[in-house]
């Protein structure tokens, strides 16, 4: 049981017996490096691994090197190859882990001293400390494959779990001032977006393995705190949060960017873009990434990870008329030019803060969250409208005046062509006439409108028009918005 597993079911534990979080006094809980040995590295049965297979016999202080080398490394296998997963500081992520061939691995050692020595028969002889290691009996080993287990009692014992833990432990505190930044600021005081926000947080940490197809939004001017708004989550997270500029990074063949990670703050973003947005869409929605890194095969993995993106353009997203992956919002620049309201916030986030959201986060009841379906928002209604192309864009065009196709009742289809090919040319496309009445007929067709006469007989075929309040609901069926935004 590593050191994630021991807070969550201390936490838990807590909970059920007192009916409150624990209350730790540490800041931060500095995830511990160990492995999740096969073979305890406190073990006093690891003190009888006193020779090596070739007969280099081993002192109690050469043990306990290489007991010590188990909290640091494993041996395990990647991508078919045998490979040493270790541990560096990264100062913005805390620990993260490495992937060393054996050959690279020993060389870490070669300024250490030599360990071993001769079992006076001829055999064994003083070593380096790696190549010694991994010919130990006791070394940390996992041969049965690698994965991605934020709750790791459903890792299995043989299998090298890459969850590092958390890089905080929960405070029980004040988070008020963080909730009304998301409230007020980011929500910009719409409630069921505030609660669907907090939602989504929670059910990040209450069930970081159950992946969500919803993403976040912001769009607004810059300074209303998008990336404040983050970096609490960011700090929790540690290794397995993520913070970069663009989308290309996700949306890329290589998607060691998504791999063991939990979130991923986007800035500076654009979806416009078709292709990263067809790309972004999968990676949203998918259950597994592929892990892959230079000379090894490709390792699949679960994708539990969540997306966040930021942006300060006024359109974001390349949205179809029936989008609900994004939760989007548009944050108040209330207070983008207030440094005094920022320095508060900072204030909090410095001390204690992610720890005390984190507290508060673990309790919020998500029994009602839905991971799948979020609010529709005005911001993603608009981004809806603004992506509206070819033949939507004409009938939106006709719809939201005062008289729909000039005021007719009853429109011949040939003039619903010659409508739409005119309107297309000044919208500088181009479209065939053979073209046009395939798009308005199945566009029709789609309203419920019938088709009525035929074309080889009297004025042709012909549509009778309902009011327009009635073209405004079906309108608004099609494109899933409510209809008060086309009226």
């Amino acid at each position: 049981m590593d050191a994630a597993d021991d807070l969550r079911q201390d936490l838990f534990d807590n909970l059920a017996e007192q009916g409150e979080l624990p209350k730790p006094p540490t800041k931060s809980a500095k995830t511990a490096p160990n492995l999740a040995a096969a073979v305890d590295p406190f073990d006093k049965d690891a003190d009888l691994l006193t020779a090596l297979p070739d007969g280099t016999q081993l002192s109690p202080d050469d043990i306990a090197i290489l007991k010590r080398m188990n909290l640091d490394y494993c041996h395990t296998l990647v991508g078919g190859k045998n490979l040493v997963i270790g541990q560096r500081y990264c100062q913005v992520q805390g620990n993260v882990l490495t992937f060393e061939a054996p050959a690279e691995f020993k060389k870490k050692f070669m300024h250490a001293p030599l360990i071993g020595m001769s079992d006076g028969h001829g055999r064994g002889k003083r070593k380096n400390q790696g190549q010694a290691w991994l010919e130990w009996p006791g070394k940390n080993i996992k041969l049965g494959g690698t994965g991605f287990f934020p709750d790791p009692k459903k890792c299995p014992a043989d299998a090298l779990n890459f969850y590092r833990g958390l890089q905080v432990k929960p405070m029980a505190g004040d988070v008020k001032p963080y909730l009304d930044h998301l409230r007020y600021v980011i929500c910009a005081g719409h409630e069921p977006s505030f609660r669907y926000l907090v939602g989504w947080m929670a059910h990040l940490f209450q069930k970081p393995d159950v992946k969500p197809s919803v993403a976040i939004v912001l769009k607004s001017v810059e300074g209303t705190g998008k990336g404040t708004m983050a970096e609490p989550l960011l700090r929790i997270l540690g290794s397995h949060g993520n913070k970069t500029n663009g989308a290309y990074a996700i949306a890329g063949r290589f998607n060691g960017l998504v791999a063991n990670r939990l979130l991923i703050f986007a800035d500076e973003v654009d979806l416009t873009d078709k292709h990263v947005a067809d790309r972004l869409k999968g990676i949203i929605s998918e259950t597994t990434v592929n892990l892959e890194r230079k000379g090894l095969e490709i390792e699949p993995l679960p994708n539990y990870c969540r997306l966040i993106f930021a942006s300060n353009h006024a359109r974001v997203l390349s949205a179809g008329i029936r989008e609900r992956r994004y939760l989007v919002l548009e944050p108040s620049d209330g207070f983008a030019q207030d440094p005094g309201y920022f320095r508060r916030l900072w204030h909090w986030i410095n001390h204690d803060g992610p720890a005390k959201l984190l507290n508060y986060l673990l309790i919020v009841d998500i029994a009602d969250f839905d991971p799948y379906r979020c609010p529709q928002t005005a911001a993603l209604i608009a981004e809806k409208l603004c992506n509206l192309s070819g033949v939507n864009q004409f009938f939106y065009h006709q719809i939201a005046k005062a008289e729909p196709f000039g005021g007719r009742p009853r429109i011949r289809a040939t003039d619903l062509v010659d409508d739409f090919v005119s309107w297309s040319t000044e919208e500088g496309e181009k479209v065939s006439k053979a073209a046009a009445a395939n798009l308005t007929g199945r566009m029709m067709a789609k309203l419920g409108i019938q088709v009525h006469g035929r074309s080889d007989r009297g004025g042709g075929k012909y549509y009778d028009l309902p009011e327009r309040s009635e073209l405004v609901q079906r309108f608004a069926f099609l494109l899933d918005i409510p209809v008060e935004e086309l009226e």
